[in-house]
């Protein structure tokens, strides 16, 4: 009868020790397919800023600096293109638009090269509808290079911003709303997510 009892704890300890050793990897395995399949990163905080929709009046860039016709994506707002003092500039993306209404999405480093480097801005085309975007996509971004578009068409952006901590971007949407090639002015509707990494487009604070 002891030696049956000792050789039933046995097991019973062998099978708890396997149960641990099947238990981490299988984990692993799980936390990959939910990463895999375009889940939450497991890793990730919480949101603390939500989305918005922002509408801006914009002039092109090509009428010069007299008045605002630059995006700073990071504190999203419309600005005078200026080199500063630090060698850096105060804009990511300008717009500008020909006389038959096409218009330009121009990156800061597909314009210049400041002194202290610029950031990189990556842009893609979508047959989507600005309203119905809800994430954005983690590749197929042509990065620092002009993209042409039209009234109407939305666009997915990404913005390496240097204030996160891991160097994720930010990711967004815009669509051009109005063009006027007398004026030289746009309306421009934007979306960006300002939490590191969060592709969630949509309005309020985003789950991932």
């Amino acid at each position: 009868m002891k030696a049956f009892r000792a050789r039933t704890v046995i097991d019973h300890r062998t099978t708890v020790r396997d149960l641990a050793v099947w238990r981490v990897p299988v984990l692993l395995l799980a936390l990959l397919g939910l990463v895999a399949c375009g889940g939450d990163d497991p890793f990730r905080g919480s949101a603390t800023v939500p989305n918005e929709v922002s509408e801006i009046s914009m002039a092109a860039f090509s009428t010069g600096t007299v008045a605002p016709s630059a995006l700073d994506l990071v504190s999203l707002r419309v600005v005078r293109p200026e080199l500063q003092s630090t060698g850096t500039v105060n804009f990511q993306l300008a717009l500008d638009v020909n006389a038959s209404g096409t218009v330009s999405l121009l990156p800061v480093l597909a314009l210049l090269s400041p002194p202290n480097g610029g950031t990189s801005v990556g842009l893609q085309r979508t047959a989507v509808a600005f309203d119905d975007i809800t994430r954005a996509p983690v590749d197929g971004f042509t990065a620092d290079s002009v993209l042409t578009t039209q009234r109407g068409e939305a666009v997915f952006f990404l913005v390496q911003a240097g204030v996160c901590t891991f160097g994720e971007p930010f990711y967004g949407k815009l669509v051009v709303e109005g063009v006027n090639t007398e004026t030289r002015r746009l309306i421009v509707r934007i979306l960006i997510n300002r939490n590191c990494g969060f592709r969630d487009l949509t309005i309020g604070l985003p789950r991932n």
